[in-house]
């Protein structure tokens, strides 16, 4: 199986369904903090993605250095942020803050998931 098909298993599908009942709780009640959830969200399913690639590099790797991706993962962030700079009546940072924490919070979820097989 490839290693797209194995991140949308098991994280991008989670993603994709949050971002579209996001996008009609948006849609409905115009909320700037439901647009910074969407946006970053978006940017934690990118920042998922980085840091699920450069696992599985480093465990299938012989080398002794391993990338975790961090300066991918944080570009990815501050991405998500200048849309706030940008349009900061629009785009709530708090909406933005949490979204990109999603990331951590799938990663945790999966992990006791998949201890308890």
């Amino acid at each position: 199986m490839s290693e797209f098909k194995i991140f949308f298993k098991l994280y991008l599908q989670y993603f994709l369904y949050l971002i579209l009942a996001l996008l009609v709780i948006y849609l409905i009640t115009r909320s700037s903090f439901a647009l910074g959830l969407i946006i970053g969200t978006i940017a934690s399913a990118i920042s998922a993605f980085v840091w699920h690639y450069h696992l599985n590099r480093a465990i299938n790797s012989d080398s002794l250095h391993i990338s975790s991706g961090s300066g991918l993962r944080f570009l990815t962030a501050v991405m998500a942020c200048l849309f706030w700079v940008r349009f900061p009546d629009a785009i709530s940072i708090y909406g933005i803050a949490l979204g990109l924490a999603l990331t951590y919070v799938m990663i945790l979820i999966h992990t006791f998931i998949s201890l308890k097989h």
